[in-house]
């Protein structure tokens, strides 16, 4: 909700990019504290090359699958991977269900982007990448560290695609 990835994105000058973003208070105060962050992006909800639609994600995205809409990149910054014992608990089959459907909607030849969660936490990491494995169609998984200073700790990233990347 802080408009900051959207405001790099747009950098990029894409032809359209839709944000979705639950908590409206998150972003007014944002857009009012951390303009270093997130620019104007967060002064209307949509422009020439943007749209925030502000709500329940999961409603956004059924829907896009509802409408066959495809999308060239999805970044998945809902959550976490979630540290638990048990991967079939609330948390874990709310990860499931987005990661479903942001799967639905990427094109043949999109990339899904998400931060994982610290690098320490190997058997959280490795439960999301076993689910990730299940995913079908096949899923090519890459993922990178990065040392972030305000958590003091190295995080993981991913860049997922589809192992067949031809279009359809």
């Amino acid at each position: 909700g802080d408009g900051a990835l959207l405001y790099e994105l747009l950098k990029e000058e894409p032809k359209h990019v839709v944000m979705l973003e639950i908590d409206e208070v998150v972003m007014r105060a944002c857009n009012q504290h951390m303009r270093s962050i997130c620019g104007d992006v967060l002064d209307k909800k949509s422009a020439l090359n943007y749209e925030i639609i502000v709500g329940d994600c999961m409603k956004s995205l059924d829907q896009f699958v509802k409408e066959k809409r495809t999308f060239d990149y999805v970044f998945g910054d809902l959550t976490d991977v979630p540290i638990a014992n048990d991967s079939e608990n609330e948390i874990w089959n709310f990860v499931k269900k987005y990661l479903n459907l942001s799967f639905k909607v990427l094109k043949p030849t999109g990339k899904f982007m998400s931060h994982g969660n610290g690098a320490a936490c190997d058997l959280a990491l490795q439960q999301y990448e076993s689910y990730l494995e299940s995913i079908e169609p096949s899923l090519v998984i890459n993922k990178c560290q990065a040392f972030i200073p305000s958590f003091m700790e190295f995080w993981v990233f991913y860049e997922i695609h589809f192992a067949d990347q031809s279009p359809l």
